[in-house]
């Protein structure tokens, strides 16, 4: 999610707030699914919409006619940071059109009949008039701040969307597209760690900005570095939370830089701070001997203008990246369909397909007598959802607060990852593109290091003991301990 645009200064404080939640709660690209389900191991979902789910029976639900089934969306459509979040909607509305185009579920059409933009400021006021006004039976959220969120917890309205808030967990009405992982507020990040080592990197610099939402995110960094840095030789030298939003000097820290002989460098900034900062170390002549990872670089038209200064550098997307290839089947249907209607692909319009897939396949798991509640108690049985390989399973059992608790966790701590080269994003530790998720076990303890397995998704479900069987995994486990 590129903020490409220049910043409104008069909007300056909120805007940093917003996107430091968003960086550190988020990383993500252009991809998605077919109009096919995810995977649970308690509940089979058919086949998406017209396949299985034509049964018609009434339904006494808001916003469910003998006709439609009527949802709405909050995004932050207008918004100083340049984002593209209005985008959501293109892709809610684009897999409602491909499952329309079958017959729709359960005899009736999939509709957005409202779309909120929030405006940054006015979350709370968007998400009342969705309750209050707007009669649909769900809704769907992409919003650089989720002050409304307790509105939509309390009215029971089954609410998908692109969690980049902290307010997304907790609400078991509340099914997001991703769980715990690189972006978890929180959590020790292993997958982090890992891309560090693959890039044969040994003195890693952490920089923030001095806002609490990017302390959190900073802290988190730095501790997974300590705790685990030993693993892969290498570890934290510089350290820096009291970067200004806004900031045009980079000189002091690019000297930092150079005088600890840093070589990777890990930013908790918005991404136009980050392209200041890499400037400024192209002007000192640092940019070869420096590796960079992007919590914030999803944007392939900004690469194709910018990529030059970005080579090499690390971008961890939270679902599956269509570059890895061969795409799956649920990514080539996705890709039809946008292409063929055009769709413009971006990271928020592949959320918003992805939100409305795990919406349609939530529908099905109620059954045709969908009650609000209904839905939501059949998707809260749910232990392994995946929309078919674009996502790291999901058990909705446990996973509503994807962010601490040892015994919400998931098993899997996975990313995809991607090294920018020639200005485009480029595939690496795929196994060949047959295996794209790199998987640790996050059954083990935060002091334990076990090395990462390859997993595909997008087959029949799996365990993580399978998946390192079948990976041949001889790898020992290796206590660490946090210095």
């Amino acid at each position: 999610m590129t903020r490409n645009n220049l910043r409104r200064r008069a909007l300056g404080s909120l805007a940093a707030l917003a996107m430091i939640a968003a960086a550190c709660s988020n990383a993500s690209h252009h991809d998605v699914s077919k109009s096919g389900t995810g995977r649970s191991t308690t509940t089979s979902t058919g086949g998406s919409g017209a396949a299985g789910s034509s049964k018609h029976v009434p339904v006494d639900a808001p916003g469910v006619s003998d006709t439609e089934i009527k949802t709405a969306s909050i995004t932050s459509k207008t918004n100083p940071l340049g984002g593209n979040e209005g985008d959501l909607n293109n892709g809610i509305k684009a897999y409602f059109d491909s499952i329309n185009s079958k017959g729709g579920i359960y005899g009736r059409k999939l509709v957005l009949s409202s779309e909120h933009d929030d405006q940054v400021s006015n979350n709370q006021t968007e998400a009342e008039a969705l309750v209050g006004q707007d009669n649909v039976y769900a809704a769907f959220v992409a919003t650089l701040l989720f002050t409304g969120a307790k509105t939509l917890e309390q009215a029971g309205i089954p609410t998908f969307g692109w969690n980049i808030n902290a307010e997304w967990n907790g609400p078991k009405n509340f099914f997001y597209n991703s769980g715990a992982g690189v972006g978890c507020l929180g959590c020790l990040h292993r997958e982090l760690v890992y891309a560090i080592g693959q890039a044969h990197a040994k003195r890693v610099a952490v920089l923030a900005y001095s806002v609490p939402q990017a302390k959190q995110s900073f802290d988190d960094d730095v501790k997974s570095l300590k705790q685990y840095g030993k693993n892969v030789g290498a570890e934290v030298v510089y350290q820096d939370a009291s970067l200004a939003y806004g900031q045009n000097d980079y000189s002091p820290q690019v000297d930092q830089l150079k005088q600890k002989n840093v070589d990777f460098v890990v930013t908790v900034m918005d991404f136009n701070g980050v392209f200041a900062l890499i400037n400024e170390v192209d002007r000192q002549g640092l940019r070869d001997k420096l590796t960079f990872y992007h919590q914030n670089l999803f944007d392939s038209d900004f690469l194709a203008k910018n990529g030059k200064l970005l080579e090499g550098d690390y971008v961890i997307p939270r679902y599956l990246a269509i570059d890895h290839q061969p795409p799956t089947a649920a990514q080539k249907a996705f890709l039809d369909w946008m292409k063929s209607h055009k769709v413009n692909i971006n990271e928020a319009s592949t959320e918003g397909w992805i939100a409305a897939m795990q919406f349609v396949d939530a529908l099905e798991a109620a059954g045709p007598h969908f009650t609000r509640q209904n839905l939501i108690a059949a998707w809260n049985r749910q232990t392994g959802y995946d929309a078919k390989g674009w996502l790291v399973p999901i058990d909705w059992t446990k996973e509503h607060d994807s962010s601490v608790a040892a015994n919400a966790r998931s098993t899997w701590q996975c990313a995809n990852y991607l090294r920018i080269h020639d200005s485009k994003y480029a595939p690496v530790l795929d196994a060949g593109g047959a295996k794209p998720w790199v998987c640790f076990d996050n059954s083990m303890a935060e002091n334990e290091w076990k090395d990462p397995v390859n997993v595909s998704f997008a087959g029949p479900p799996i365990t993580y003991a399978q998946a390192a069987s079948a990976a041949g995994s001889t790898t020992t486990t290796k206590t660490t301990t946090t210095k």
